[in-house]
């Protein structure tokens, strides 16, 4: 059996970073806590999801289980939840999974976790570059570059950190230095991304929320967000756009 209890923004953080991907997944539960990981169908991109025990108000975890479940439903259903308010999930057979806050109990269907798509092998990526910022800052810029394009270039040198984007008449630059950034080790790198996904990851992020990025030369970029102040940890893994030469 699971039986654990945690706030509704931990669950809506949880649900959201995986509903930018994909609509169904794998849920792990052990006495670390939870774990889930997915790629999108284009294979773009990659989600991993943590939640570590000490997150949780109570984890009862009799055995390591992983159950399917559609995100989208948990999504929405948090969606009706306050962010500082207890969350019931409990599992007693393998068909359910029940929702309970306050006086509402949801019981919802679970999925076959051998009809998911399978789990992603997570890429070993030695990325020379290692920026830690703000996420909401990183948010007000992609959302920015969004206007003017469907692309947009990471890159970082010793005097900071940029994000650029260039449209047909428009251009916009994102630039924090050294001293601006919560954590720099002035590594070297450049590589261009799509903004599509980039401004789906962002929606997660909030002001105060700390975003660690990690960035190579035309490699995918990792994005590693701590939210609910730091209770979730969610990593994206989204691949380059190869510029045209």
């Amino acid at each position: 059996m699971i039986d654990v209890i945690v706030s509704g923004d931990v669950l809506r953080a949880t649900t959201k970073a995986m509903v930018a991907l994909v609509s169904e997944a794998r849920l792990h539960f052990n006495s670390d806590g939870l774990h889930s990981r997915a790629v999108d169908p284009a294979n773009v991109a990659m989600v991993i999801v943590t939640i570590p025990s000490t997150s949780f108000e109570v984890c009862k975890v009799d055995e390591e289980k992983v159950i399917g479940v559609d995100v989208n439903r948990i999504y929405d259903i948090s969606k009706s939840i306050k962010s500082d308010e207890l969350v019931e999930l409990k599992i007693e057979d393998e068909t359910t999974l029940k929702v309970k806050f306050g006086s509402v109990n949801y019981s919802v269907a679970l999925i076959d976790p051998s009809a998911i798509r399978k789990e992603p092998k997570v890429p070993n990526l030695e990325l020379p570059a290692k920026i830690v910022l703000d996420a909401g800052e990183f948010r007000k810029a992609i959302l920015a570059a969004d206007k003017i394009s469907d692309h947009v270039v990471f890159r970082s040198d010793e005097t900071g950190f940029y994000i650029e984007a260039e449209g047909d008449v428009d251009r916009i630059e994102f630039h924090m230095s050294d001293a601006e950034l919560i954590e720099f080790n002035k590594g070297e790198a450049r590589s261009m991304f799509s903004i599509e996904y980039l401004k789906e990851f962002v929606k997660l992020a909030g002001s105060g929320d700390v975003l660690t990025t990690y960035l190579g030369n035309n490699y995918p970029v990792r994005l590693v967000f701590d939210v609910c102040d730091g209770k979730v940890k969610v990593e994206y893994i989204l691949a380059p756009r190869i510029e045209a030469e």
